[in-house]
């Protein structure tokens, strides 16, 4: 089934070239002038004008909230990630950010905490707690501004005052009402690691570049 989708994804324009080719066809045989400009147009048209709509909201999402900025600087050794994905994806922030220790929910007992230590050789201890000591907050969430838009957001927090010193977002577009016929080229992402990389890179390294 998975297969089936990314073939989907990838060939979904065919199904538009089809139903041009076909309406060309039954323009010519009512000898209809211009047949297949007129087709071109009557099938693409309808599509462009519907997605160019979505993209606009998708637009909007990323000049809100998808330009990195950090407020202010400081210096830590480790913080407390408020992630779902702490015991997992979160490991990038020993492994590639440069922190040594980092506090996060328990994926095993609500309302309990566990550290994560990297120690010299690169292995990584884990430690139950009982509070959290990190005095930076780490915070990531993802939203659903619109029905099309995803919006993932990370936010870097003083927890002793409340202060935001960091946020930035990356929002992704499936395409809008367009999706099940244009497949993955009806998609958009921003900040782009193809197309705009350091934007993308102050992005994925928020933390390490206003605390480290």
């Amino acid at each position: 089934m998975m297969l089936i989708g990314i073939i989907w994804a990838v060939l979904a324009p065919v199904s538009l070239v089809i139903v041009v080719i076909l309406l060309a066809w039954m323009l010519r045989k009512s000898a209809v002038r211009w047949a297949a400009p007129l087709a071109i147009a009557a099938v693409l048209t309808p599509v462009a004008v519907v997605w160019l709509l979505d993209r606009a909201d998708f637009i909007r999402v990323c000049d809100g909230e998808g330009k990195p900025v950090v407020y202010r600087h400081a210096t830590a050794e480790g913080i407390f990630l408020n992630s779902g994905t702490s015991n997992s994806f979160g490991m990038r922030y020993l492994h590639e950010e440069g922190f040594h220790w980092m506090e996060a929910p328990s994926i095993y007992q609500r309302n309990a905490w566990v550290r994560y230590e990297r120690s010299g050789d690169g292995s990584i201890s884990t430690t139950d707690i009982p509070a959290i000591t990190a005095r930076y907050e780490v915070r990531e969430d993802f939203s659903q501004p619109h029905g099309h838009t995803g919006l993932s957001q990370a936010k870097v927090i003083d927890r002793a005052s409340g202060e935001l010193l960091a946020k930035a977002g990356s929002a992704t577009f499936d395409g809008g009402r367009m999706r099940l016929v244009l497949g993955a080229w009806g998609t958009q992402t921003c900040p782009s690691a193809m197309s705009s990389p350091e934007a993308f890179n102050e992005y994925y390294h928020l933390a390490k570049n206003a605390l480290r």
